[in-house]
């Protein structure tokens, strides 16, 4: 009987730097890593302070380490943790504009994007919200092992916070695999100011809707070009959105 191959993906694995050296598949050296996140910087057009990856590294070793007592993602080693949490992330802030502060990232989860928005543009007034008190938890430690100014973690619903302090306060409400459509519409719209704008990851097919899609794009070594879509919707716009349904 013909045996059959390994897969194409385990096989690149196999072959990647870690298998070379011993190390376990998918574990990222401190200078590789440093190189990838230079890398995805230049394809974007981003400009990252000094001691990003540094502080990356600390975000990811200290993930790794929460991760084994409880689950806070479901990417299991270090590359896809940095493609997946990371990379992506600077893929949002490509197509931020730099007055995007103050931040709010509505179900962040393990601090995606808004964390890493945080270490990529400091300055930034960043609040996370998060429902799961154990990844609220990671992310408080999280701050203080990095000594991180300006950002702050809420534990709760977005829809209950609302209509409290945080309400009418962003410039910018980010979200990721949290809602999509009207719902994630609804969600962001008693945050932002009257010059926000939520910004969305979506799929390909995302059904038409108010805003402005753009598309980022990395080409990693040896790898099919990763492609991220973004949907921007400005707070006038979810009003008029509103008007036209009805439920102003």
């Amino acid at each position: 009987m013909r045996r059959q191959g390994k897969p194409s993906s385990v096989r690149r694995a196999e072959s990647g730097p870690a298998a070379v050296s011993g190390r376990p598949p998918g574990s990222l050296t401190p200078d590789e890593l440093e190189g990838t996140l230079l890398r995805a910087a230049t394809a974007l057009d981003v400009a990252l302070p000094g001691g990003f990856a540094a502080q990356v590294g600390t975000y990811l070793d200290e993930l790794e380490r929460w991760q084994r007592i409880g689950n806070l993602t479901a990417y299991q080693d270090r590359a896809a943790r940095v493609r997946h949490l990371v990379l992506e992330s600077l893929m949002m802030l490509a197509v931020l504009p730099e007055s995007a502060s103050p931040l709010l990232d509505i179900g962040t989860g393990p601090g995606v994007p808004g964390l890493i928005l945080k270490l990529a543009r400091p300055e930034w007034e960043v609040v996370l919200v998060e429902a799961v008190r154990r990844r609220v938890n990671f992310l408080r430690h999280v701050v203080r092992c990095l000594g991180l100014q300006g950002v702050s973690v809420d534990w709760g619903r977005a829809e209950a916070l609302g209509a409290g302090p945080l309400g009418g306060h962003f410039r910018t409400v980010t979200m990721r695999a949290v809602a999509r459509g009207n719902a994630a519409r609804k969600l962001a719209a008693p945050f932002l100011a009257p010059d926000g704008a939520l910004v969305l990851a979506v799929g390909p097919r995302v059904a038409s809707t108010p805003g402005n899609r753009q598309e980022r794009v990395i080409s990693p070594p040896g790898e099919l070009p990763w492609r991220r879509q973004f949907l921007i919707i400005r707070r006038t716009e979810l009003d008029a959105d509103d008007v036209s349904r009805g439920t102003a």
